[in-house]
């Protein structure tokens, strides 16, 4: 028997995705926060949609500097893509505050976090509309890595070792069992 699921978490039903953190740079500040909202919009060409709320330092920063990192982060941390999303980077540095390294990227001016086993490099695909009716944010994946013991042409969850994170809502995460079907 179904029931009823309040519209507010509907969007949840066709969830999980990875959790991601993305990066990018506002008046020479550096951020890194959180987003589950996102999606691939095209593979030919690769194009990426994010939902960010247009008054969070990082869609600012994505305005201001054109570009943008999709830096996916393993399982093992969860507790510090929990503490990302607490706090603002317009207060902040919070590559330094989390003790985070940051890496130059090979195609666009946003750093990369060293420690992601998935990158994507993005130039801002402005289109209007969609950034003012629904933040959505959409970006031209320029340049893509991972690493290659848990990555092939899928993520390998049948291997042993760090894993994606998939975000359930609020402040719940979990990772893809080893089992393949």
């Amino acid at each position: 028997m179904r029931k009823a699921v309040p519209l507010s978490t509907a969007y949840r039903l066709i969830g999980p995705g990875p959790v991601v953190l993305i990066s990018s740079v506002l008046n020479d500040r550096a951020g890194l926060t959180p987003i589950a909202w996102h999606m691939p919009v095209s593979d030919d060409p690769p194009l990426i949609a994010l939902e960010i709320w247009k008054d969070h330092f990082i869609h600012k920063a994505i305005l201001q500097t054109g570009d943008f990192v999709i830096n996916i982060p393993s399982s093992d941390m969860a507790g510090t893509v929990r503490s990302l999303g607490s706090v603002s980077g317009s207060k902040i540095d919070k590559f330094e505050k989390y003790g985070l390294m940051k890496e130059n990227s090979k195609k666009v001016k946003s750093p990369r976090l060293k420690s992601a086993i998935g990158i994507l490099e993005c130039k801002l695909h402005k289109d209007e509309n969609l950034l003012k009716k629904y933040s959505v944010i959409l970006g031209d994946v320029v340049y893509a890595e991972a690493e290659k013991k848990i990555f092939t042409d899928r993520w390998l969850t049948e291997s042993s070792g760090p894993r994606i994170m998939q975000h359930l809502g609020g402040r719940i995460f979990s990772v893809p069992d080893k089992k393949t079907i």
